[in-house]
C-alpha cells in the first residue's frame, strides 16, 4: 500500500463513537444507546468501546424513511369539514 493510500484511510473514519453517530443522525447519544439496546442499530464493540460503522447509520436511516403519500386525495374516509 502506498503512503498516499494510507493518508486517505486516515482522513475518513471507519467507525464512529456514540456521540459522532448521534450527531450524524441528529439524535442524542442516549437515543443511539437506546436503539442499540433495542437492536435497531448494530454496534461494533472494541473492548468496552461501542462504535458504529457509517454504513450502519445509513442503513438505519433507510429503514426509518416513510413512503411519501400521493397528493390530491384524502386518505381518511371522511374529511374534517364533513365531520363538523
Amino acid at each position: 500500500m502506498r503512503a498516499l493510500d494510507m493518508v486517505d484511510l486516515r482522513q475518513e473514519k471507519l467507525l464512529w463513537n456514540v456521540r459522532e453517530a448521534g450527531a450524524a443522525l441528529s439524535i442524542s447519544p442516549w437515543t443511539v444507546r437506546l436503539y442499540i439496546r433495542q437492536r435497531k442499530l448494530q454496534p461494533v464493540r472494541v473492548g468496552r468501546r461501542v462504535l458504529l460503522e457509517p454504513e450502519e447509520c445509513r442503513r438505519f436511516l433507510d429503514t426509518c424513511k416513510r413512503p411519501r403519500r400521493e397528493r390530491g386525495g384524502t386518505t381518511r374516509k371522511h374529511s374534517r369539514k364533513a365531520e363538523r
